[in-house]
């Protein structure tokens, strides 16, 4: 097989390539050329590889169908030529691809922490020559690997390190990531394929041709395959027939002219799990005569196979798929036997190979797969740990191991994100259940498939399966049913008589710890639950506090509005998360950090929480907290006057809520309402906020109304819906407005002063200000700009300008140009001249680089920095180095002190 035949017609997609490679030794990238088989995804690899030369050092992987669970194979196979350089590596990191790849036992590394320090070394090494990773049918590669590969191809843009990926159409997998550029192959047009069939076919008479031509269908693979079997298509309808089906008939006819000895060797090959040379013959030699020696060189010369050094792999995939399907049952059976007898001192691999050659259930057997499925977890990659638990329970001999090892297996796909294997896995594990306590396992995989699902009545439900999971003496069942009846209170409705309901519960069963019980109290009753909650966070010494308990507590007082504590307690979490590598949590706690500083007006830090917490919600693929954070980000960009931007962002958030979760519905409407305020559009504002006090509204929600109230005062009082105002407070429930929530209190107040009458206006604008905002600095300037508006309006000129200025000084202070401007205009009304500031250079920083900046004034090292923002150091160098010309500086110090000057 000629692979520069396969790329006639493809110069457009090589010159893409040849740019990549070209541009190598100043900064990366990644592409995935995806398309159907044959078209020739492999061959522009092949192309890349050639064009490489000596200037790009070249690894290589290459996915395999009959790969099995081992985590982090298809990793090791593009690393294993530069472990030798992993001496480079801070400890950590060095030890994590230990673990991963099996040399060394210890505690399981996240994913993350392996990606990044596969990154980490790539990196290194790249700094001697640019390194050029060849990804080849990524789709069949074990998950671990796709998801770390899928970790580089998203940061690799400012290393020295191309990543080219080829991904099977209508195929899932981690590489096919709206992040990662990706490039469809599109079949050869007509001229391009008689150009290719000539080339390979010679001189045919023209219905022959015609016929050909027909049956590739622009294919180059087929084009070059098919004249070589053309007795396979005599008297054959090929329209009926699908294209890949006809070349693996093709190549079939091939492999049935060898002997049996080659025939052998090809059928061990393409059920083994790695391209071991040796392992393959050896396997082979057990099932052949011993007299055949000559394994190899016929599929060797019939361009079926290569041979490279101590690896031999197959010219394309679809020639392994067409030997797999001429493989009866025996006959597999009895090459995974031979195959597991080659590999003794490789037993997570030999398991795999005697657990396919298994006929029946076998106790020790499955036992030992679930001891492998462990360990995969402990390796940091319990995705591979669902198929070996699956594969244990079908061998299991034991009804009860049986339908154990099903649930956890199902528990576990749902977990790490493969819900179309937990529910196979949970309709599998209904019709094992033959106990109470097997119905409730049942009854939580039903919750993980429908979590947000069903109402006042579900949540009862829940609270009555916590209960009996009590009494069957599965107390962290019971309480995975409390805080699962929590969660859906806080998003149908926080505040709701079934939130008082699972809290008793709680109480009665006494199964949960604090952490847990300021979850549930911030969850079923956020507005009465504050003291309770910051005296369980009180309780709980920070020494003994995990990353779990941590996220936790600062979870309980974001949802309480307890923002000055939920921010620490934030941060904290952050930190500790970025430590452990647990990205998916971390993007769920930036995302509520992100939040927690906006309501504090640390825009700043919000914003690169915000674009962080974005992008590792896309990767761990979250799209409610995705939506979270797009719509945080979106009132920040509204609050400080990019109200195109907050649109698109709002826009993004939208496509990631298509369920339409009442609580991304709620601060949907709330940024809405801040681009409607922003642009003086007040009644629409109004009307957005209104809305999440309307219990037949989709987006109600009693807390986000709370926390809106002043935003909803202030667009009443200026759109003349004063009175509508006042009603819709006066119908809060009694225990809303006898609120704890210190968000709430502020908020309650600020909209008693703006929306007061003449005689009562003076004393509540003084109560209000003389309360303690300095936890909201954005508020109390917007109460200073009412009341300064207020005692103009009143005649009262000379006093309003203190209160305007320092309004103005606040809002310049934050950056919130709409109000700043309003609030000029306002004191020019009062006979005072207020210039705008001159442009920051400072705002020019995108939110990486802000945050770059401010880990730089804590005096991190840039392998710091790269290991808290899960990028390269090198990635990190390059920012500082496009940052120094914008803020026009020259050293590390004067950033720091810009940093330091800036700093939220």
């Amino acid at each position: 097989m000629d692979a520069q035949r396969l790329l006639v017609g493809r110069a457009p997609e090589q010159t893409a390539i040849g740019t990549l490679l070209d541009g190598a030794g100043d900064g990366g990238a990644a592409l995935v050329i995806r398309g159907t088989p044959g078209v020739g995804k492999s061959a522009l690899l092949e192309w890349a590889a050639a064009a490489a030369g000596d200037k790009l050092r070249v690894l290589r992987a290459v996915g395999s169908v009959s790969e099995f669970g081992l985590p982090y194979a298809a990793l090791h196979q593009v690393m294993r030529p530069v472990l030798g350089h992993s001496n480079r590596l801070a400890t950590p990191y060095r030890r994590a691809l230990d673990i991963a790849f099996g040399r060394a036992s210890g505690s399981a590394p996240d994913v993350s922490t392996v990606a990044m320090a596969t990154l980490e070394l790539l990196a290194e090494v790249a700094g001697e020559r640019p390194v050029l990773l060849l990804v080849d049918d990524a789709q069949w590669m074990d998950p671990a690997s796709q998801q770390a590969l899928a970790f580089l191809a998203r940061r690799v843009a400012s290393d020295r390190i191309v990543l080219l990926a080829t991904h099977r159409e209508n195929e899932v997998g981690a590489l096919l990531d709206a992040a990662v550029p990706a490039m469809s192959l599109a079949p050869l047009d007509a001229a391009s394929a008689a150009v290719l069939l000539d080339w390979a076919a010679g001189a045919l008479d023209a219905g022959t041709r015609a016929l050909l031509l027909d049956a590739a269908r622009g294919n180059p693979l087929a084009l070059l395959e098919l004249p070589r079997a053309m007795s396979v298509y005599s008297g054959v309808d090929t329209g009926r027939l699908p294209l890949t089906a006809r070349l693996e008939s093709s190549f079939l006819v091939r492999i049935e002219e060898f002997d049996a000895a080659t025939t052998t060797v090809l059928e061990v090959a393409a059920l083994s799990d790695s391209d071991d040379v040796a392992e393959i013959v050896a396997a082979a030699e057990l099932l052949c005569d011993p007299h055949d020696v000559s394994l190899l060189d016929p599929a060797v010369s019939a361009g079926l196979i290569v041979v490279d050094g101590a690896a031999v792999r197959f010219r394309h995939p679809l020639i392994r798929s067409a030997l797999l399907q001429r493989l009866g049952p025996d006959r597999r059976r009895a090459c995974h036997a031979a195959l597991a007898r080659v590999l003794p001192a490789r037993p997570e691999r030999s398991v795999w190979h005697r657990a396919a050659a298994a006929l029946g259930p076998d106790a020790a057997l499955a036992a030992e797969l679930e001891w492998h499925a462990e360990r995969a977890i402990k390796r940091g990659a319990p995705t591979n740990a669902v198929r070996a638990l699956e594969r244990a329970a079908q061998l299991s001999v034991d009804g009860r191991d049986r339908a154990s090892r099903t649930y956890q297996a199902a528990a576990l796909a749902y977990a790490v994100g493969q819900p179309e294997h937990g529910e196979r896995l949970r309709r599998h594990y209904r019709d094992l259940v033959d106990s109470e306590h097997d119905g409730l396992r049942y009854e939580w995989l039903i919750e993980l498939a429908e979590g947000d699902r069903g109402g006042d009545q579900r949540i009862t439900t829940l609270v009555d399966l916590a209960g009996r999971a009590s009494m069957v003496g599965d107390d962290a069942l019971a309480t995975d049913f409390l805080r699962a009846s929590a969660l859906r209170c806080w998003n149908l409705a926080p505040g709701r008589p079934v939130g008082k309901q699972v809290i008793a519960a709680a109480d009665r069963l006494a199964v949960v710890d604090a952490p847990t019980r300021a979850q549930l109290l911030a969850y079923c009753s956020p507005f009465d639950s504050d003291p309770e909650i910051r005296e369980l966070i009180a309780h709980v010494p920070a020494a003994a506090r995990d990353t779990t308990t941590s996220y936790r507590l600062a979870h309980a007082a974001a949802c309480a509005g307890a923002s000055d504590v939920s921010e620490s307690l934030l941060t904290d979490a952050a930190e500790r998360l970025r430590a452990d590598g647990h990205l998916h949590t971390l993007g769920r706690t930036l995302s509520l950090l992100a939040w927690s500083a906006l309501r504090r007006g640390n825009w700043s830090y919000a914003v690169a929480a915000a674009e962080e917490s974005t992008r590792l919600c896309a990767e761990t693929r979250q799209p409610f907290w995705e939506a979270s954070s797009l719509v945080a980000h979106a009132v920040m960009a509204a609050f400080r006057g990019d109200f195109a931007s907050a649109e698109e962002l709002i826009v993004g958030a939208d496509r990631k809520n298509p369920r339409r979760s009442a609580t991304i519905g709620a601060v949907t409407l709330i940024a809405r309402a801040a681009i409607a305020s922003g642009q003086g559009n007040h009644e629409r504002a109004f009307t957005c906020l209104a809305q999440l006090h309307d219990p037949a509204d989709s987006a109600y929600h009693p807390a986000h109304a709370l926390w809106s109230l002043a935003s909803m005062a202030e667009a009443a009082s200026a759109c003349g819906e004063v009175a509508a105002a006042r009603s819709l407070i006066a119908k809060l429930p009694p225990e809303v407005r006898a609120t704890t929530s210190p968000t709430g209190r502020m908020n309650l107040g600020f909209a008693a002063a703006v929306l007061a009458g003449d005689d009562e206006s003076e004393t509540r604008f003084a109560e209000a200000l003389a309360s303690d905002m300095t936890i909201w600095p954005y508020e109390r300037c917007r109460l200073l700009f009412a009341y300064g508006k207020s005692l103009r309006r009143r005649r009262r000129v000379r006093e309003s300008r203190d209160h305007l200025r320092r309004a103005r000084d606040g809002f310049d202070s934050l950056g919130a140009r709409p109000l700043a401007e309003r609030v000029r205009a306002e004191l020019r009304a009062a006979g005072e001249r207020s210039d705008s500031p001159a442009a920051d250079v400072w705002d020019t920083l995108s939110p990486q680089e802000t945050q770059i900046a401010s880990m730089v004034a804590q005096g991190l090292t840039n392998r710091d920095i790269a290991k808290m923002l899960f990028v390269s150091h090198r990635t990190v160098g390059s920012h500082l180095y496009r940052m120094f010309p914008k803020l026009g500086i020259t050293s590390r110090s004067e950033l720091q002190r810009m940093a330091v000057e800036h700093d939220r």
